[in-house]
């Protein structure tokens, strides 16, 4: 008799030609994956990186913004702007005298005579740190 192969039964080189091609497919399969995953890492990676230069730029610009703040507080304040008015527009209050001193301006250093505009006092050619060289080791001179 003969035997006859039940459909359950195959051959053996029916299954092995199936391998390569399982083996092939699921390579390609776990290639795709992995470059999406690779690609969505970098991509990731990137907006973290976008995202710290953000941070920093906006916590440079909030202290930026707290300067201005405080810069346009100091203009807005009654005694800057009374300072304006006297020095810039020569306003004054009311029943006050004012005297103008002439070869005088208001921001220069009245420590420094000859720059004040005196002309006895005598022009010391020394530098400040020879000037304190000379007070503490050589006494007044």
């Amino acid at each position: 008799m003969t035997a006859r192969r039940s459909g359950r039964e195959r051959s053996p080189l029916k299954a092995l030609a199936r391998w390569p091609v399982f083996l092939i497919g699921n390579v390609a399969l776990l290639t795709v994956i992995g470059a999406s995953t690779v690609r969505e890492t970098y991509r990731g990676w990137t907006v973290d990186r976008e995202i710290q230069a953000l941070e920093s730029q906006a916590a440079s610009m909030e202290g930026r913004r707290m300067q201005l703040a405080s810069l346009t507080e100091q203009f807005v304040s009654s005694e800057r702007v009374e300072f304006e008015a006297r020095t810039r527009l020569g306003m004054k209050k009311p029943d006050e005298r004012v005297v103008v001193l002439q070869g005088f301006s208001a921001g220069s250093p009245s420590g420094d005579a000859a720059a004040a505009g005196y002309p006895d006092a005598p022009a010391d050619p020394r530098s400040n740190p020879e000037k304190w060289r000379d007070y503490f080791f050589r006494g007044k001179q």
